[in-house]
């Protein structure tokens, strides 16, 4: 089995493609599943660097990765609702229970699996999971209604592209902030204003916004807070809020911990393949070129797909 096998934190350049058995049986409440792909996400990097070492302690070597999509090949005890055969996105970081995505083959728990979507290929259904599952509970957070107007910071990432359409989709107003380049981009996703997030002069017109989704790092959350209208939400995926500052403006404020479960999952497969979510894939690369990866996923809007066996 080829692998991205973590030996040692430190610079992803240090990534080792490992070729070794991989794993050949499933416990209670797991799946083992060959890959069609899996993607990168920032926080693959954050692990493979150290990032979490000390709150998330790993042994040395392991698997990175943790988005996938493939098919079943095996299905653990007390699993329900999958059969060999079936193919199946979902989440199996090291630090989520399972053995690690960028190989070609994963132990992924169940209950951080779902079905695939139909409407796309198994290999870009890749691209899904934790982005998908993040924009997907944190709009269930904020609860935008029929209307109301959201903003979500960060409409050309991942996230937030995929936020806006969800919004736009359940009758939400949407303004977005984006990097100039990615305008036009989340415009085509139908929000209804696009600002250039590196000018925050428009930020001044702003107030009575119902709910603001902040997928974006660095973010100062009480400047945000006045554009709220009273009793309105934030939440915030990379940026922490303080419990007094939000009352105090008469807000909701939370930071997300995103869990990827099944029933997350299915409500984004269902939204994919209804049309509703348009994914953005900025490239393709063999599974054992993910080094290079990393260095596309931070320089280039969209998701970064590898694929085993290429």
């Amino acid at each position: 089995m080829t692998a991205i096998r973590v030996t040692a934190y430190g610079p992803l350049d240090r990534l080792v493609v490992a070729e070794e058995g991989g794993p050949t049986e499933v416990g209670e409440g797991q799946l083992l599943v060959r890959v069609a792909a899996a993607s990168i996400n920032p926080v693959d990097a954050g692990i493979a660097e150290g990032a979490m070492a000390d709150a998330v302690p790993l042994e040395l070597p392991f698997t990175l990765g943790g988005d996938y999509s493939g098919i079943v090949e095996q299905v653990g005890p007390g699993v329900e609702g999958f059969a060999v055969g079936d193919a199946v996105i979902g989440q199996a970081s090291v630090v989520m229970g399972g053995t690690g995505s960028f190989a070609d083959r994963v132990v992924a728990p169940a209950m951080f699996s779902a079905h695939a979507p139909h409407a796309i290929p198994l290999i870009e259904a890749a691209s899904l999971p934790l982005v998908g599952a993040s924009a997907v509970q944190a709009l269930a957070s904020i609860a935008p209604a029929a209307g109301q107007t959201v903003l979500v910071l960060g409409g050309g990432g991942s996230i937030g592209s995929i936020a806006v359409q969800l919004a736009k989709a359940a009758g939400a107003r949407v303004i977005a902030s984006a990097a100039g380049p990615d305008r036009d981009f989340v415009a085509s996703l139908g929000a209804d204003e696009v600002h250039d997030y590196a000018d925050g002069s428009w930020l001044t017109a702003l107030t009575g916004i119902d709910s603001i989704l902040d997928a974006t790092p660095g973010v100062e959350p009480t400047a945000y807070y006045p554009l709220l209208r009273e009793g309105g939400a934030m939440v915030s995926l990379l940026t922490q809020h303080d419990a007094g500052a939000s009352s105090a403006a008469r807000v909701m404020a939370s930071t997300q911990m995103t869990m990827p479960v099944t029933e997350t999952l299915d409500r984004l497969v269902a939204a994919v393949d209804a049309g509703r979510v348009t994914l953005r894939i900025a490239a393709t690369l063999p599974l054992a070129r993910a080094a290079e990866g990393f260095a596309i996923d931070v320089t280039t809007a969209g998701k970064v797909l590898l694929v085993p066996g290429r």
